[in-house]
């Protein structure tokens, strides 16, 4: 429970630091310091991967997943660190108005976040089997009942059409491009519809993580138990 908890509580400061277009901007630096604590709260709660670091032996899936933690951990860094630099409020003179004035630490900032949420969804498509089983137990549900059958059913597919849709929106291939963006169709939605389609593309890239683990790793097959002869 408490580490049900601990995720959804990262997932919902990045979701609310990247939605700073609706926020005041000084509750955007501040929800960015938490999310910056959180981040450390959950690289602790789950340290034993550190000491199991070079144990155990290297497959593919395992590079791809350590990579991917690397990448996740490098980039949050790099948004903290950038967004210290411009900061008006919290960090204001801290760095001298030559970084504050950058436009490569501003587009830094504004572009890698979206390169997180990507990364983001392949850690969590990655980690998928452990979180499902966790959430399943959490909310009680048996294999057979309705809710469980139509989650597993349609919810994956839910996500990747909301996530090709938000991608479009946010025109996140121009956001990896770094290119200089004012603003996209994302923003003029709704707040709650634009955190959901921020939530969809994740879920994207988390179902293609999960697909790619899978393909990887795939369930032993039975054999087939041929009936004695008579």
């Amino acid at each position: 429970m408490k580490r049900i908890a601990l995720d959804s509580a990262l997932l919902a400061l990045f979701l609310l630091t990247m939605s700073f277009q609706f926020l005041p901007q000084i509750l955007h630096e501040v929800l960015g310091l938490a999310l910056l604590f959180t981040v450390f709260w959950h690289l602790l709660a789950n340290r034993a991967w550190f000491t199991s670091f070079f144990r155990g032996k290297w497959g593919l899936t395992r590079l791809l997943a350590a990579t991917v933690n690397v990448l996740l951990l490098v980039g949050m860094l790099t948004v903290a660190v950038t967004g210290c630099f411009i900061s008006n409020y919290l960090f204001r003179d801290w760095f001298g108005m030559e970084l504050q004035r950058s436009i490569l630490v501003h587009q830094l900032h504004v572009s890698l976040p979206y390169l997180l949420l990507i990364f983001l969804g392949f850690h969590v498509g990655s980690h998928w089997s452990g979180l499902w089983r966790r959430f399943v137990k959490w909310r009680h549900w048996e294999a057979a009942s309705l809710s469980y059958r139509v989650t597993c059913r349609y919810v994956p597919w839910l996500m990747v059409g909301l996530g090709l849709y938000g991608s479009f929106l946010n025109r996140v291939g121009d956001r990896l491009l770094m290119k200089h963006i004012f603003a996209t169709e994302a923003v003029q939605k709704p707040f709650i519809v634009y955190l959901a389609l921020l939530v969809g593309i994740m879920g994207l890239y988390a179902f293609f993580g999960c697909q790619l683990i899978r393909r990887q790793n795939p369930p032993p097959t039975r054999k087939r138990e041929i009936p004695p002869s008579t």
